[in-house]
């Protein structure tokens, strides 16, 4: 099993990117892409961060930590190269067309839109929780369903922030199954709930603002800024959280763009 990864890795990390969204000078989000004949693919969540003004692609060298190319893209050279895509809401995909890309290697997409038998061993490379460095995880397709005409690959592994458009690759041939589009959040619906609890506490605080104070101190305001505190900590741990289940939509719409 350790040589089958380690061949998956060798054979597919330089054509691993991160994508960086900065804003005035600080990464706001990332994710993750990767080659296919001259062309990066990612998500289109990943590839359209409307807050962002610069873009940074990057690729490392085979120990996952060296860089080896990076680009900086103003937002509005990133938009314009995008070639063909769907919105997060249907397909999630975005390919864009960069020429400092073309000679890059190449991954192979699996052709056949094809129902990957449960239990199949797969591989996921990214750049997760915004990390400089490529990692590499270890799964089994565990499910398939389709919503609103989406094909969906269930995978048994550790999805985290970051992974999202990275590729889904089957471990005994290296090609791409899928690409990864967002990990399961087992608490997602009470963290949404703790994380407006403390807007509706902040708001209610805002009103008592300068009306008591004790040795010169606005204690509401005080109080205000912890609410702040543990709300920026509660989403934190919301984007955190992993139950070990991450989902990839099939390649049915980017095969449809490469067989042109």
């Amino acid at each position: 099993m350790y040589n089958m990864y380690a061949g998956l890795w060798a054979k597919t990390c330089q054509s691993v990117c991160s994508i960086g969204h900065w804003k005035d000078g600080e990464k706001i989000a990332s994710g993750t892409g990767f080659i296919v004949d001259g062309y990066l693919v990612t998500n289109n969540h990943v590839y359209f961060c409307p807050p962002s003004d610069t873009v940074i692609v990057e690729f490392v060298e085979i120990d996952g930590s060296t860089s080896r190319f990076r680009k900086e893209f103003t937002k509005d050279e990133f938009v314009s190269a995008l070639k063909d895509g769907s919105p997060e809401s249907n397909w999630d995909f975005a390919i864009i067309e960069i020429e400092d890309l073309k000679d890059f290697p190449s991954l192979e997409l699996q052709i056949n839109n094809v129902d990957f038998p449960i239990g199949m061993q797969v591989g996921m490379l990214g750049y997760a929780f915004s990390q400089g460095n490529l990692s590499m995880h270890a799964g089994m397709v565990s499910s398939h369903y389709s919503k609103n005409s989406v094909r969906y690959i269930q995978i048994d592994a550790s999805v985290n922030q970051g992974n999202s458009g990275g590729p889904l690759l089957d471990v005994s041939t290296g090609k791409v199954i899928g690409i990864v589009t967002r990990a399961a959040k087992g608490l997602s619906e009470f963290f949404d709930e703790l994380i407006e609890s403390f807007d509706q506490n902040i708001r209610h605080l805002s009103r008592f603002k300068g009306s008591i104070r004790m040795g010169g101190v606005d204690h509401f305001q005080a109080m205000k800024t912890t609410q702040a505190q543990m709300q920026v900590i509660s989403k934190e741990i919301k984007r955190s959280a992993n139950v070990g289940i991450g989902y990839a939509f099939s390649l049915d719409e980017i095969n449809r763009f490469f067989k042109k």
